[in-house]
């Protein structure tokens, strides 16, 4: 009786345990209509939106003030001592109003990157308790149905160098049923 070579038998056994693994279950998500149709945008759109209000108040003020000052000036004879102390509290209040438009705009971009980044920490946190949850080994994003803007060359390369699928069949998209996941109360 002739005997098996050890690596063929070697080759067997994987070859068997092979096929007796489940293939990988993947799955993808259109991650730009999660950020926008998940509820906790809505409330830290809200909290936004409470610190515009707050900083349109104070730079309206300031605006107001530097109205204030150049309507003073208006009526004041120039190179009095006056109309010297008019015209630098106006120059400082225009300052001040242009200072508190650029911080405005600094405090509010920062504002919403951080909450972007909240949200996304939130989004990919559900996501794996989703994918976990259902069986799912691979969940990932799909861009293959975002369109390329039009641009420079290097922009357009850019766009193109971020694309990370080139196509997804769309039974394999949950995104629907990661967004009721989690917006479920």
């Amino acid at each position: 009786m002739k005997s098996i070579h050890p690596f063929v038998a070697i080759g067997a056994v994987l070859l068997a345990a092979v096929h007796v693994l489940d293939p990988p279950v993947i799955a993808t998500v259109d991650l730009e209509r999660v950020f926008n149709d998940i509820q906790s945008r809505d409330q830290a759109e809200s909290v936004l939106q409470a610190e515009i209000k707050v900083f349109e108040t104070r730079h309206q003020a300031l605006r107001a003030a530097a109205e204030r000052h150049s309507e003073d000036l208006d009526m004041l004879v120039p190179g009095t001592d006056k109309y010297d102390t008019v015209q630098k509290q106006h120059m400082r209040s225009v300052l001040d109003y242009s200072a508190m438009g650029e911080f405005i705009q600094y405090k509010l971009d920062q504002t919403r990157a951080e909450a972007r980044r909240k949200l996304f920490g939130e989004i990919i946190d559900a996501a794996s308790k989703y994918a976990e949850a259902n069986g799912i080994d691979f969940l990932v994003t799909n861009d293959s149905k975002l369109s390329i803007q039009a641009g420079t060359d290097i922009q357009v390369v850019q766009q193109l160098a971020l694309r990370r699928m080139i196509y997804a069949n769309e039974a394999y998209d949950i995104t629907d049923e990661l967004i009721d996941w989690i917006n479920a109360p």
